[in-house]
């Protein structure tokens, strides 16, 4: 496949990680947003062909890869844990414990790290920011939903790096799987931690929300992530008749049919089975447990090291009592973050096939579920297109439709707890953390 059909592909496919951006010597490569998706864009008076673009692209990789084994969605796990940080006003102002935003603290206070990179939003922008300041780091807490572009400063990152200085990557699991590997000549400076991520939002979505939330008239001015105790919530700032005012979106709310049927994602989170940061040192994210829902107003995280750097890492913090934590097993893991696995192993590969070879992968469907995610990843194509379906999706009877759909694939959640059959799974005993 030749370079111009590869950067096709990266433009209907593109996730946001911002690796392209980074990576390109001749700065051939921006940003275009067309119709509510944010996408990159190539300028051929530029770009040289090199490919370095096109071979560190996390989006092609998953095109073309080989259908993950459950291992590999699981990745490499030495110790798994509950925890929260025990600064209150960290873990309350995160959105979910704080362990993340703790973490990267207490890197840069004990000189374990030089520098964090996080992201913050600044209006409705993302912006990556590499940075030794603490107000900083506990500025950029809360969620984002959106495609951030945060490898667009790897040219920074690499200037550190050569200089010594030592780096937290604070990131989703795609940029840093492709982080690694063009940094590999680096891993003993660079500690990485990967959000849990389900996938992101294209820009619409934002679009729809407000248009669903906000007074007639409104003027949007920014976006604040979620966070505020848990599950938390974000907030959209507003302009209306000269006056300041902001709106509260619960997460059940802010995260509605639309994200949970990964309608408005983008395609190429379609593609991914790396929900759970595999290459990351550390990952975090909700403790979805029943422990906690419903009963944690706070914030309580899951915690997997997957190295022993990372396993280090947070015993020291637990030791310093910068974070509280207990060990868990892996059957908690799966109980909070298993449809993250079947979606990897069920339906990714499922996906893969409609976009490669369209008429088998038709043929094939013999299962309602995955009727309903072909069905799905076809709306998910459309909707990226025509705006009239967008606002379809908005209506009640849409929205009734999808709910529907919902209930079809949630009887597959169920399968989380036959995986620990298949690694012959102690349950993990732990205690209430509340």
């Amino acid at each position: 496949m030749n370079v111009l059909t590869q950067h096709k592909n990266m433009i209907r496919l593109c996730v946001g990680c911002g690796m392209c951006l980074g990576i390109c010597p001749t700065n051939a490569i921006n940003l275009k947003n067309t119709e509510g998706m944010v996408t990159v864009n190539f300028d051929y008076s530029r770009c040289t062909t090199c490919d370095l673009c096109v071979k560190s692209c996390p989006a092609l990789y998953n095109l073309s890869r080989e259908k993950p084994t459950i291992k590999d969605i699981l990745g490499r796990i030495e110790k798994v844990f509950f925890g929260y940080s025990t600064d209150d006003n960290i873990r309350y102002h995160a959105a979910s414990g704080g362990v993340v935003t703790s973490l990267a603290l207490y890197m840069l206070k004990q000189k374990i790290a030089d520098k964090v990179l996080v992201t913050k939003m600044d209006g409705f922008t993302a912006t990556p920011i590499l940075t030794d300041s603490e107000n900083n780091v506990v500025s950029a807490q809360g969620s984002i939903y959106f495609k951030t572009f945060s490898l667009r400063i790897l040219k920074k990152l690499l200037s550190n790096l050569k200089k010594g200085k030592r780096i937290c990557i604070v990131g989703l699991p795609c940029q840093i799987s492709t982080l690694k590997k063009v940094l590999r000549d680096f891993e003993d400076k660079l500690y990485f931690i990967s959000l849990i991520c389900n996938h992101v939002n294209e820009f619409w979505y934002l679009q729809h929300v407000m248009e669903k939330y906000l007074p007639k008239n409104a003027e949007p001015v920014a976006i604040e992530p979620r966070k505020d105790g848990w599950p938390g919530e974000t907030k959209i700032f507003f302009k209306l008749n000269n006056n300041f005012k902001v709106l509260t979106v619960p997460l059940s709310k802010f995260w509605g049919v639309l994200p949970s049927l990964n309608i408005s994602s983008p395609l190429g989170c379609l593609l991914c089975a790396d929900h759970l940061g595999s290459d990351a040192d550390i990952v975090a994210g909700d403790a979805w447990h029943h422990k906690f829902v419903g009963k944690d107003l706070f914030g309580v995280s899951i915690l997997v090291a997957r190295t022993s750097k990372g396993h280090k890492l947070i015993e020291k913090a637990i030791k310093n009592r910068v974070l509280y934590a207990e060990e868990i097993g892996l059957r908690e893991l799966l109980v909070t973050q298993g449809n993250h696995v079947i979606e990897a192993a069920r339906y990714v590969p499922l996906r893969r096939k409609l976009l490669q070879h369209p008429i088998t992968a038709l043929c094939e469907m013999t299962e309602l579920d995955k009727l309903a995610v072909i069905l799905l990843t076809l709306v998910n194509r459309l909707a990226s297109r025509f705006e009239v379906l967008r606002r379809f999706l908005g209506t009640l009877l849409a929205e009734k439709l999808l709910r529907i759909t919902s209930l079809i694939l949630a009887h597959t959640k169920a399968l989380a707890s036959l995986l620990n059959n298949e690694f012959g799974v102690r349950t993990g005993h732990s205690q209430d953390l509340r």
